[in-house]
């Protein structure tokens, strides 16, 4: 029989006083109703919460209203954004960072993805302040649904992970001339791990709050959820973060998401190397080999096929001029990926938001197959159209229609849909999307609207820059330097606002204002080819051809594949030539310009920038034969390339 004595060693500690029966009576009280109202209640409770506790903050930052409790907030919304960005891009793949046509240069330098898509309910890091009254406003049953969570966690002993940590301010040092502007104070942040005790993350100093808190968010979600850190750094360009973050996942040997990180792996080999033709291949080759090793591994994960679907179109683009049998295989075989998994799909009830990717790429297919064979746009129309069917927040399928719209012809079609595409997902990166597609087929005042709304929803200085270039293009030039002059000034570090400037400038033959833009973008950023092409066609214009072909070389030697140098440094020589240069370098002419034409041998600004040199040489046959290529090619030959192209490896 049991005694007293032993009935009390039974009992757990928490039961020995009053309080103990009452937790008990009230903890079971509240699971009852937590049970009969919600059972989001139980799955909240057991889910591990990180709590951002304590984080110090300098006084000069204090004095900005940044306290403890605002520093936390910062860091929570920008953990819940990076797994927002994560979600996404592990639903739509390679199209989160989409461009409207990656082949053209002009319309490769838009910031960023468009695609603005509701993410989906993979489970991420949940973070929160240390006010748990307001992790939860939702009541079951008259009760609060915080105080159900708050003891049912208690009943079984779970305890959030608490992040403290402090921003530490670096002083710059004193400036000695009185007009020297004073350094911008800068400062680093530490964050600490209750569960570890240990320094998580010590970020380098910087005087860009936004980028201090995103960095330490980042360091965050990829303690607690690596391959949420790795898509969202691919998303961001971040490319050899994101190919560390996905290697040490599966050198860890866990075979939780080993396909999500398979297929990380396989879309950083396709985006690394894309804008740059030397090595684009090869990277191209490698992701659809990545992404045909996790089919043969995990068959039935269609996100995996639909990227190896996209990452074949690409290979494809890449041969159409060389080899077209070969790229209409490739398109082919797309194609068949892409119905393979809409199959797939269907036949496991996941519902309709996977297969609107599988069917873009299907029509994605099918509009590079319309090269050839007209109809296939009509093919294309109808996959889109499904795509659109089966989720219509995917945006890229709106704007696929629209191009091929504007490829037919039929501005009214494009239109609408453009216009679905605002209204469906009204957000800055759409609108970003649409005006670049408008300026790509030269509906410029139509762009201006577009990135007109984009800054007003969220400014930056890229958002500035774009809807300067629309008001440029527009030949709104008093409008545009307006822009471009509000871009720099809210990031006097971003190149592409002088580029774009010094492009204004360089159309209206102004040389001098021109060559000082382009030598400020190339002071920020001296690793873009096109800055120092663009350098060197203003120095041209202004005559001074001596300090025009360096540039040239410059921008040959960061990209060996710059077709546009090659064939201007062969037309400088020429006029230089003309102009009494010593030496015979008439062989050094021509293999500048036919080294430009092996690499772009029907570009229309190659093209008739070898006429502009066979002319300079007195060679009218050489230079008629050129001009009808270059009108044959039938493209905008404007005179600096307004596009990025990418140092091998850069971003």
């Amino acid at each position: 029989m049991a005694t007293p004595g032993s009935i009390r060693e039974r009992l757990p500690e928490w039961c020995l006083s009053l309080e103990g029966p009452r937790k008990l009576v009230l903890n079971g009280l509240i699971l009852i109703f937590s049970l009969l109202g919600s059972g989001v209640v139980i799955k909240a409770a057991l889910k591990q919460v990180y709590v951002v506790d304590a984080i110090s903050v300098p006084k000069d930052l204090e004095t900005n209203g940044y306290t403890s409790a605002t520093v936390g907030q910062r860091i929570i919304d920008a953990v819940s954004d990076i797994n927002r960005v994560a979600a996404m891009t592990k639903q739509v793949g390679i199209y989160a960072l989409s461009e409207a046509d990656p082949s053209r240069p002009d319309s490769a330098d838009f910031e960023g993805p468009g695609q603005t898509h509701a993410a989906s309910a993979l489970e991420a890091v949940v973070l929160s302040g240390d006010d748990s009254s307001a992790k939860y406003d939702v009541s079951v049953g008259g009760i609060s649904l915080n105080t159900m969570i708050f003891y049912v966690r208690e009943l079984f002993g779970l305890t959030d992970t608490k992040i403290s940590g402090e921003i530490i301010a670096e002083k710059p040092a004193a400036t000695v001339g009185k007009d020297e502007k004073p350094a911008a104070t800068k400062y680093s942040i530490r964050l600490r791990v209750s569960d570890k005790g240990l320094v998580q993350h010590e970020g380098e100093a910087t005087d860009r709050l936004a980028t201090l808190f995103e960095e330490g968010a980042l360091k965050l979600v990829e303690r607690f959820d690596p391959l949420n850190a790795g898509y969202y750094s691919y998303y961001k360009r971040d490319y050899e973060n994101a190919l560390r973050i996905a290697r040490a996942y599966l050198v860890r040997g866990t075979k939780d998401d080993e396909e999500w990180a398979l297929n990380l792996l396989g879309m950083v080999s396709h985006a690394r190397f894309r804008h740059d033709e030397a090595r684009a291949q090869k990277g191209y080759d490698d992701a659809i080999a990545s992404f045909r090793d996790l089919r043969r591994r995990y068959p039935q994960f269609t996100p995996g096929l639909y990227n190896l679907g996209v990452a074949l179109i690409d290979k494809g683009d890449l041969l159409q001029q060389q080899d077209k049998d070969a790229a209409y295989r490739h398109y082919k075989d797309a194609r068949e990926v892409a119905l393979q998994g809409i199959q797939i799909e269907e036949a496991g009830g996941k519902g309709a938001r996977g297969s609107a990717i599988g069917y873009a790429t299907a029509g994605n297919a099918l509009r590079s197959m319309a090269r050839w064979k007209a109809a296939r746009y009509d093919d294309a129309l109808q996959y889109f159209k499904l795509s659109v069917k089966a989720n219509p927040m995917f945006v890229y399928a709106y704007l696929s229609q629209g191009n091929i719209f504007y490829s037919r012809r039929a501005p009214e079609e494009a239109n609408l849909s453009d216009q679905l595409a605002t209204e469906i997902c009204p957000s800055a990166q759409t609108f970003t999307r649409v005006g670049a597609l408008l300026l790509q087929f030269g509906q410029n005042p139509d762009a201006v609207p577009m990135f007109q709304r984009a800054a007003e929803l969220k400014p930056s200085p890229y958002a500035f820059t774009y809807w300067g270039m629309a008001l440029r293009d527009s030949g709104r030039t008093d409008e545009a330097r307006e822009l471009f002059e509000k871009a720099i000034a809210a990031d006097p570090n971003a190149p592409n606002g002088y580029n774009q400037f010094g492009l204004m400038y360089l159309e209206q033959r102004q040389w001098d204002a021109a060559i000082e833009k382009f030598t400020m973008a190339i002071k920020v950023s001296p690793r873009w080819s096109n800055y120092q092409y663009n350098l060197g066609l203003a120095l041209r214009g202004a005559g001074k051809l001596d300090q025009a072909i360096p540039a040239f070389e410059r921008a040959i030697a960061i990209y060996p594949r710059h077709a546009w140098s090659y064939a201007q440094l062969g037309a400088t020589l020429a006029q230089q030539h003309r102009q009494g240069a010593a030496g015979d370098i008439a062989n050094t002419i021509e293999e500048k310009l036919a080294k430009a034409l092996e690499i772009r041998a029907n570009d229309a600004v190659v093209l008739d920038t070898i006429r502009d040199a066979y002319e300079l040489l007195n060679l009218p046959e050489r230079a008629k034969e050129f001009r009808l290529r270059a009108i044959a090619a039938g493209e905008n030959t404007s005179a600096g390339l307004r596009a990025d192209i990418e140092q091998s490896g850069g971003t």
